[in-house]
Protein backbone atom coordinates (compact mmCIF):
# COMPACT_ATOMS: atom_id res chain seq x y z
CA UNK A 1 0.00 0.00 0.00
CA UNK A 2 2.73 2.38 1.01
CA UNK A 3 1.54 5.67 2.68
CA UNK A 4 2.54 7.63 5.78
CA UNK A 5 0.65 6.72 9.04
CA UNK A 6 1.03 9.04 11.55
CA UNK A 7 -0.72 10.66 14.88
CA UNK A 8 -1.41 14.36 15.69
CA UNK A 9 -2.12 16.22 18.89
CA UNK A 10 -4.21 18.79 18.63
CA UNK A 11 -4.60 22.17 21.10
CA UNK A 12 -6.10 20.65 24.11
CA UNK A 13 -6.53 16.92 22.98
CA UNK A 14 -4.82 13.62 23.33
CA UNK A 15 -2.53 11.96 20.63
CA UNK A 16 -5.05 10.89 17.77
CA UNK A 17 -5.16 9.05 14.23
CA UNK A 18 -5.51 11.03 11.52
CA UNK A 19 -8.96 9.27 10.54
CA UNK A 20 -10.10 10.47 13.93
CA UNK A 21 -9.52 13.86 13.35
CA UNK A 22 -11.62 17.14 12.06
CA UNK A 23 -11.34 18.16 8.27
CA UNK A 24 -9.32 21.57 9.83
CA UNK A 25 -7.25 19.91 12.42
CA UNK A 26 -6.54 16.75 9.22
CA UNK A 27 -5.28 19.95 7.22
CA UNK A 28 -3.23 21.29 10.10
CA UNK A 29 -1.31 17.95 10.51
CA UNK A 30 -0.88 17.21 7.04
CA UNK A 31 0.40 21.22 6.25
CA UNK A 32 2.62 20.47 9.16
CA UNK A 33 4.31 17.15 8.05
CA UNK A 34 4.66 18.51 4.43
CA UNK A 35 6.82 22.18 5.84
CA UNK A 36 8.98 19.76 8.02
CA UNK A 37 9.64 17.43 5.14
CA UNK A 38 10.25 20.36 3.00
CA UNK A 39 12.62 22.41 5.77
CA UNK A 40 15.15 19.42 5.13
CA UNK A 41 15.27 20.72 1.29
CA UNK A 42 13.50 23.83 0.24
CA UNK A 43 11.73 23.31 -3.20
CA UNK A 44 12.22 25.98 -5.53
CA UNK A 45 8.19 26.16 -5.94
CA UNK A 46 5.72 25.04 -4.08
CA UNK A 47 1.66 24.75 -5.88
CA UNK A 48 -1.16 24.38 -3.43
CA UNK A 49 -4.99 23.67 -4.44
CA UNK A 50 -7.34 24.78 -2.08
CA UNK A 51 -5.46 23.53 1.45
CA UNK A 52 -7.55 26.55 2.74
CA UNK A 53 -11.13 24.79 2.31
CA UNK A 54 -11.51 23.05 5.73
CA UNK A 55 -9.53 25.76 7.65
CA UNK A 56 -11.27 28.50 9.90
CA UNK A 57 -10.64 32.16 9.57
CA UNK A 58 -7.56 32.04 12.33
CA UNK A 59 -5.89 29.00 10.91
CA UNK A 60 -5.87 30.65 6.93
CA UNK A 61 -4.20 33.85 7.93
CA UNK A 62 -1.58 31.89 10.22
CA UNK A 63 -1.04 29.08 7.07
CA UNK A 64 -0.75 32.81 4.88
CA UNK A 65 1.34 34.35 6.42
CA UNK A 66 3.68 30.93 6.72
CA UNK A 67 3.77 30.12 3.08
CA UNK A 68 5.09 34.26 2.72
CA UNK A 69 7.62 33.57 5.21
CA UNK A 70 8.97 30.27 3.42
CA UNK A 71 11.06 32.38 0.62
CA UNK A 72 10.09 30.32 -2.09
CA UNK A 73 7.41 30.98 -4.92
CA UNK A 74 4.35 29.50 -4.52
CA UNK A 75 0.68 28.86 -6.81
CA UNK A 76 -2.02 28.68 -4.41
CA UNK A 77 -5.38 28.15 -5.56
CA UNK A 78 -7.75 29.16 -3.10
CA UNK A 79 -11.53 30.77 -3.09
CA UNK A 80 -10.88 32.62 0.86
CA UNK A 81 -10.19 36.06 0.23
CA UNK A 82 -8.10 35.70 3.45
CA UNK A 83 -5.41 33.77 2.07
CA UNK A 84 -4.99 35.09 -1.67
CA UNK A 85 -4.96 38.51 -0.08
CA UNK A 86 -1.34 37.91 0.50
CA UNK A 87 -0.42 36.85 -2.52
CA UNK A 88 1.77 39.48 -4.90
CA UNK A 89 -0.70 38.51 -7.95
CA UNK A 90 -4.10 37.39 -8.64
CA UNK A 91 -4.94 35.08 -11.64
CA UNK A 92 -8.84 34.43 -12.42
CA UNK A 93 -10.42 32.10 -15.15
CA UNK A 94 -13.92 32.65 -16.43
CA UNK A 95 -15.76 32.09 -19.21
CA UNK A 96 -17.31 34.30 -21.63
CA UNK A 97 -19.39 33.02 -24.29
CA UNK A 98 -17.40 30.08 -26.25
CA UNK A 99 -13.99 32.19 -24.67
CA UNK A 100 -12.07 31.23 -21.78
CA UNK A 101 -10.60 35.08 -20.26
CA UNK A 102 -7.96 35.03 -17.88
CA UNK A 103 -8.33 38.17 -15.46
CA UNK A 104 -4.76 39.14 -14.09
CA UNK A 105 -4.02 41.36 -11.05
CA UNK A 106 -0.77 42.90 -9.88
CA UNK A 107 -1.68 43.41 -5.88
CA UNK A 108 1.88 44.96 -5.09
CA UNK A 109 0.87 47.97 -7.17
CA UNK A 110 -2.85 48.32 -5.10
CA UNK A 111 -1.16 48.17 -1.35
CA UNK A 112 0.63 51.40 -1.57
CA UNK A 113 -2.28 52.92 -2.81
CA UNK A 114 -4.83 51.88 -0.68
CA UNK A 115 -2.57 52.15 2.35
CA UNK A 116 -2.81 56.25 1.61
CA UNK A 117 -6.47 56.29 0.47
CA UNK A 118 -6.00 56.54 -2.81
CA UNK A 119 -7.77 53.67 -4.39
CA UNK A 120 -10.98 53.40 -5.74
CA UNK A 121 -12.99 49.56 -5.22
CA UNK A 122 -14.50 50.61 -8.14
CA UNK A 123 -11.71 50.89 -10.94
CA UNK A 124 -9.17 48.48 -9.92
CA UNK A 125 -6.88 48.11 -12.50
CA UNK A 126 -7.05 44.56 -14.16
CA UNK A 127 -5.88 43.02 -17.51
CA UNK A 128 -7.97 40.75 -19.41
CA UNK A 129 -6.82 38.35 -21.87
CA UNK A 130 -8.97 35.67 -23.90
CA UNK A 131 -7.52 32.41 -24.41
CA UNK A 132 -8.60 30.96 -28.14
Amino acid sequence: NGGIKFTAMPPSKRFSDMALLSGGEKTVAAMSLLFAIQAYQRPPFLVLDEIDAHLDHSNVLALAKFIDSMGCQAIVISQKDRFFSHGEGLVGISKHRDTSVVFTMDLTRMRPARAVGKLDERHIPMEAVPLQ
